[in-house]
């Protein structure tokens, strides 16, 4: 898709992404409309000050907004059975997306791009990509849904590698897009008030290999085993057969990643916590090892890395009491695996928020006998207390993360974890996972 080839093109949705796309375009001698169901034009018009508008629009996306207008170009959070672009869909106006636009920007020869995608792990698994890559004397840069919108990269031909951030979200828009490398670490539900079945969610993480050239997937995952994706490099807590495996080999205490041919690196004392950051280390190591054989030193770079912030995160210890933040532990298999983290600890858990039309039966299963007490907040305390009955652990529903918080200081002891692994997302008390995440650590900070 050649960009020029349109005349208008109307952005729907101006957060970030909305914002990088209208800069993006704001040079093509192209029309440019905006539009965002919750900003008012007053807002948006400071925003875009200095890139000449043709149209602001607010308020509820309605059909005559697409009148002259040739291209829609949607931000990740924008729901594409909303009527109106359905009807624009059925009009044949293309809908694009920034990834769209990014990939009509590379310079292919040059720069690699490998794209990531999951439930969980995303922003793990890129983050400690552009740590390796730039340990090892590349230029690299991760973007995407990490934050960094992929528009803004700066000097983006000068770079060896590009790692990319992609959600489900941004995977819907159908695009014939080659990606160097494509992975998959996982998919669990999630979004299910975004999706009409799980399998649309599953298909939308799955179009990111339609076009890859090489693909590397978890051969755990019990979604990607029905798939039988070919000539695929495949990641698994056990060795597998297949030459292109990667796998976990427990030997004298120590832990290692290892592969059939001489690859062995010791990952016993790295910062990341638990089997799923063991997984999201092997996916990276996968990609690396693509281009760069150099593993010498890597056992000692992966101990370096550190914990980014609000995935299961120390924050303090308190009388022998650790706390620690997985705030972006916004879905119910997040949580899940953070709770898995703490094998043989006394876990006092606060949890709770939107949970977002997810099977929460799981939730109850997986905390059976691993969590002393359950502290509940935000929309879908009650529904979770409901689901979460049978456990024969108390249960208690509280107003605000403080009032969790100082409940489960107060019964925990020393050598016991209190955990926030919300498996909701944040919406309905906060900004954002990340304010959440601030304000526990904020309220731990005083103890």
């Amino acid at each position: 898709m050649v960009i020029d080839n349109y005349n208008h093109v109307l952005i729907v949705g101006m957060g970030k992404t909305g914002y990088s796309i209208a800069e993006f375009l704001k040079n093509k001698n192209i029309r440019i409309s905006v539009y965002d169901s919750e900003k008012s034009i007053h807002d948006i018009r400071k925003e875009l000050k200095g890139i000449n508008i043709s149209n602001y629009y607010d308020g509820l996306l309605e059909e005559k907004y697409l009148n002259s207008i040739d291209c829609i170009a949607v931000s990740p959070g924008i729901d594409l059975r909303n009527p109106v672009l359905k009807k624009a869909i059925k009009d044949k106006i293309p809908i694009i997306n920034d990834l769209t636009l990014f990939f009509n920007k590379i310079n292919h020869e040059k720069t690699k791009v490998i794209g990531v995608t999951g439930t969980n792990g995303k922003t793990t698994v890129c983050t400690l990509l552009e740590y390796l890559f730039s340990k090892a004397g590349y230029k690299a840069i991760s973007a995407g849904n990490i934050g960094l919108p992929m528009l803004g990269i700066k000097s983006i031909n000068d770079l060896d590698f590009i790692i990319l951030e992609l959600s489900s979200f941004q995977l819907e828009i159908k695009n014939q897009l080659t990606f160097d490398i494509a992975v998959i670490l996982n998919i669990t539900e999630d979004h299910m008030d975004r999706y009409d079945t799980f399998g649309d969610y599953a298909m939308a993480k799955h179009s990111i290999l339609e076009y890859a050239k090489i693909k590397i997937i978890c051969a755990d995952d019990e979604v990607m085993k029905e798939w039988n994706v070919r000539d695929a490099i495949v990641f698994s807590e056990s060795i597998k057969k297949n030459k292109k495996a990667y796998g976990i080999k427990d030997e004298k205490n120590k832990k290692y990643i290892v592969d059939h041919s001489n690859l062995k690196i010791e990952i016993t004392n790295v910062n990341l916590l638990g089997r799923h950051n063991q997984l999201n280390l092997m996916a990276a190591i996968a990609v690396f090892k693509q281009f760069d054989n150099r593993f010498d030193e890597i056992a000692s770079v992966l101990q370096r890395f550190p914990v980014i912030n609000n995935r299961l995160e120390w924050v303090k210890e308190v009388n022998g009491i650790n706390f620690y933040n997985d705030s972006k532990a916004t879905n119910v298999s997040s949580a899940i695996a953070a709770v898995n983290s703490f094998e043989g600890k006394n876990i006092f858990l606060i949890a709770g928020g939107d949970s977002k039309r997810q099977d929460l039966s799981l939730f109850s299963k997986a905390l059976k006998n691993k969590v002393r007490k359950l502290y509940l907040i935000g929309k879908d305390a009650e529904l979770i207390k409901n689901t979460c009955k049978g456990l024969e652990v108390e249960i208690k529903i509280l107003k605000t993360i403080k009032d969790a918080t100082h409940q489960a200081f107060n019964d925990a002891k020393s050598g016991d974890i209190i955990l926030l692994a919300p498996a909701c997302a944040s919406h309905d008390m906060y900004k954002n996972y990340i304010e959440r995440g601030n304000d526990f650590k904020s309220i731990v900070a005083n103890y």
